[in-house]
């Protein structure tokens, strides 16, 4: 099959959570014989060279007054104005849902649902005016769609038309990080993201029972953005700020803790903490989308009894070297990028199918 995606990330192993999900996807579909075709309309040109199938489109510029209208009449419809066209006989895919107006013309188009705003503003009990236009452009997006893919089945099903659900690509590192006997917690993420603060919030609430029942346990907090959290001094927290590398933080934790609200979609963090051997305790939403099974490849616990299911894992080498070892392997044999790819080109083929197109698009 030959694909011509747009995405608003560059495909990058180091870059963004959805560059990286990007690169993992694409890495498998040429693994398994495929066609693909990126363009990407990242803000800022590439830092390295992009690979043969990838190119950077910056979008044209546009005056204020017109990106009002615009925005007024259609929210998110900035990809619009890359004027772009699938390569003959490819799958016009958009990668996000700022995307799908550049492939939104195309017979069949492609929607990918990350997550859904409405899901993820209900988790959280309030919306911001942001939000309603996040939510007005979803809501186009998908009845204008011809195929719409989502990476959990809980955003499949609240979607407004049909919609199948996809795993997640993610690559992971050759080797798993090495076992840390300490009890050293570490949280990394991006703390613009709404449900990452609560989460937080949750966490630092539940450490001090940490504490109490693994003396001596310590949690590392780092990430973008953190000039918007700021928790009073707790013993053991240690706030590192943003980090250039990811690894070399998680490397020094023994558990990756993350108590997620309800908010939907598979959660890239955890995808990272999987990948890299290192167990996570997390809540429901925490493992949204992914294929593991809860007490063998991740633990799964709500946020009241958070702080015990914590406490029990950090205490626990070899419960924990286990779990690490199973998760890991969970997610080479259903995220790596050729099963991902797999399963993606199996439900674009019936879908292509129930569309008319037998066989799909080679």
């Amino acid at each position: 099959m030959h694909l011509g995606i747009v995405s608003r990330h560059l495909p990058d192993p180091d870059g963004t959570s959805s560059g990286r999900i990007l690169w993992a996807l694409c890495r498998g579909l040429l693994q398994d014989g495929h066609r693909v075709d990126v363009c990407s309309w990242w803000p800022e040109p590439p830092v390295r060279e992009l690979p043969d199938w990838c190119q950077w489109q910056p979008l044209p510029a546009e005056s204020r007054l017109g990106a009002k209208v615009r925005g007024l009449i259609r929210p998110r419809w900035e990809s619009i104005r890359l004027d772009w066209e699938p390569p003959a006989g490819a799958l016009a895919v958009a990668d996000d849902p700022l995307s799908f107006p550049a492939v939104r013309t195309a017979r069949p188009s492609v929607l990918t649902q990350h997550y859904l705003t409405q899901l993820d503003r209900d988790a959280l009990g309030h919306w911001r005016r942001k939000d309603y236009q996040d939510h007005r452009s979803e809501r186009w997006n998908v009845r204008h769609a011809g195929i719409v893919l989502a990476y959990s089945e809980r955003v499949a099903r609240a979607l407004p038309a049909p919609a199948f659900a996809v795993p997640m690509a993610y690559e992971a590192p050759e080797e798993p990080l090495p076992i840390v006997e300490a009890p050293v917690a570490a949280l990394i993420a991006n703390w613009d993201w709404a449900p990452n603060r609560q989460a937080l919030e949750w966490l630092l609430r539940c450490w001090p029972e940490v504490r109490r029942r693994v003396p001596g346990a310590r949690l590392m907090v780092a990430g973008r953005n953190s000039d918007q959290i700021a928790p009073g001094p707790l013993a053991g927290v240690e706030m590192l700020g943003p980090v250039t590398d990811s690894t070399e933080v998680l490397s020094q934790a023994a558990v990756m803790p993350f108590p997620c609200p309800d908010s939907s979609g598979p959660k890239v963090k955890v995808l990272e903490a999987l990948a890299l051997g290192l167990p996570v305790v997390t809540t429901a939403a925490g493992a949204e989308g992914l294929a593991v099974a809860d007490g063998r490849d991740i633990a799964l616990a709500p946020v009241d009894d958070f702080a015990a299911a914590l406490a029990d894992l950090l205490l626990d080498v070899e419960r924990r070297a286990a779990m690490g070892r199973a998760g890991r392997q969970a997610l080479i044999d259903h995220h790596a990028p050729l099963p991902a790819a797999r399963a993606r080109i199996a439900i674009l083929t019936r879908a292509l199918e129930l569309l008319g197109e037998p066989g799909g698009r080679r």
